[in-house]
C-alpha cells in the first residue's frame, strides 16, 4: 500500500492489505470531518471513543473502551510514568489536535491506523474488532514517544518498531500483522536497520527488522521493556549500545547469526506471536552504566562450574593459613607441645 502524504504528515501503521496497490491520500481536514459523522460511544479518564455506526465500528469501539485505560497505564509505565502534556485543540486544517483526552475515531479506509504528527491525539483506526485495541495502542505509544522526546522517532524505524512491539505486548492478536514485514525483510537480504535508522514508517522491510531486534533485546538479552524504552537514542543500535556498552554493529551481527539458525528456504521460522527469541543461550551483557529500573530483574552472573570454584579455592587457602598461623602462635606460647 503506497500513500500520498499531505501536510501535515500522517504517521501510519500499515496492516497487510488484500489490495496493496490502493493509494490512500491522508488529509487532515478529511480525517477530522469523520468526527462530525460519528457518535461518541464512551468516555474514560483519558479517552473519547467514537463509532461510525457500522457493526465493525461498534464492536471495535467497545473493544477499545474495555481496555484503553489499562493500556494507557501500561504504556505510561513503560515510559517511566510520564504524563502527556495538555496540548492544543488544532484548527482541523493545518494544525493537528494534540490536546487530551485522546479521541479514537473509526476510519474504514485507514489501512491500519494513523495520526497526524507524533504528538497528535486524534487516533484513527480501521474498525477491525479483533485488532482495533492493538491499532489504537500503536498510535498511543507514539504520543508517549513524543512526550518523552529522547529519540524514539515515530516516523522512523526505531519509533515505529517500538510502537509495534508494545502494541502487540498489550494486544497479542495484532502479532499476525508482523509476519509479512519480518519475512519480507529477511527474504530481501535482511538489511541493517539497526545501526541505520530509516526515515520513514512505511518501509515494510525496516518495519520487519526493527521489531525483531527489539524482541532480541527483550527476550534474548533479558532487558525489560521499561529499560529498553528508557535507553532511547537516534537508532536501535544506539539503544543497544546504551543498554550493553557494546558496539551496535556487534549487536546486529549477533542478532543476524541467531536468526540464521531458524531460516530455511529464504524464510524465517517464526512463532505465531512473531517473537522467535530466545534462540540459543540467553545472556545479559554488562551495561556501561546501570540500566534504568524496569519490569524485569537483572539476573545474577552464572558462577557454576570450574570458573565458579575459584572463589572457594581462595577461601580454602585462607582457612589453611589461619589454622597454621594459629598453631605457630600456640606452640610459641607453650600452649601446644613442640613435635
Amino acid at each position: 500500500m503506497s500513500d500520498t502524504i499531505i501536510s501535515p504528515r500522517a504517521h501510519v501503521f500499515i496492516r497487510p492489505s488484500s489490495n496493496p496497490s490502493v493509494t490512500r491520500e491522508f488529509q487532515l481536514s478529511a480525517s477530522r470531518a469523520l468526527a462530525s459523522t460519528q457518535n461518541p460511544v464512551g468516555t474514560t479518564a483519558h479517552f473519547v471513543v467514537y463509532s461510525d455506526g457500522s457493526a465493525d465500528g461498534n464492536a471495535s469501539a467497545q473493544a477499545i473502551l474495555q481496555s484503553c485505560e489499562a493500556d494507557f497505564a501500561a504504556i505510561a509505565g513503560f515510559f517511566g510514568g510520564i504524563s502527556l502534556p495538555p496540548g492544543q485543540e488544532g484548527d482541523d486544517q493545518t494544525n493537528p489536535r494534540t490536546a487530551t483526552p485522546l479521541h479514537v475515531l473509526m476510519d474504514p479506509n485507514a489501512g491500519g491506523a494513523y495520526h497526524y504528527g507524533c504528538n497528535a491525539t486524534d487516533l484513527y483506526v480501521q474498525p477491525v474488532p479483533d485488532q482495533a485495541e492493538g491499532l489504537m495502542v500503536a498510535e498511543l505509544v507514539e504520543v508517549f514517544e513524543a512526550a518523552q522526546n529522547k529519540g524514539w522517532a515515530c516516523g522512523q524505524t526505531n519509533g515505529e518498531a517500538l510502537s509495534r512491539v508494545l502494541a502487540i505486548q498489550q494486544a497479542p492478536s495484532l502479532a499476525s500483522v508482523q509476519t509479512d514485514p519480518a519475512q519480507s525483510w529477511w527474504s530481501n537480504g535482511h538489511a541493517d536497520y539497526v545501526t541505520n535508522n530509516d526515515a520513514t514508517d512505511q518501509n515494510q522491510d525496516s518495519n520487519g527488522c526493527g521489531p525483531l531486534f527489539l524482541y532480541y533485546l527483550h527476550s534474548q538479552l533479558n532487558f525489560s521493556w521499561a529499560q529498553i524504552v528508557a535507553a532511547a537514542g537516534g537508532s536501535l543500535g544506539a539503544c543497544y549500545q546504551t543498554l550493553t556498552g557494546k558496539d551496535p554493529a556487534q549487536g546486529f551481527q549477533d542478532f543476524l547469526s541467531r536468526l540464521t539458525t531458524i531460516a530455511q528456504n529464504g524464510q524465517l521460522n517464526l512463532p505465531a506471536n512473531g517473537n522467535p527469541f530466545p534462540i540459543g543461550a540467553t545472556e545479559q551483557p554488562a551495561p556501561s552504566s546501570a540500566p534504568a529500573s524496569g519490569d524485569g530483574n537483572i539476573p545474577l552472573p552464572d558462577v557454576s562450574g570450574a570458573a565458579g570454584g575459584i572463589p572457594w579455592l581462595i577461601v580454602g587457602i585462607i582457612v589453611i593459613l589461619v589454622i597454621v598461623g594459629l598453631g605457630i602462635v600456640l606452640m610459641t606460647t607453650g600452649a601446644l607441645p613442640h613435635p
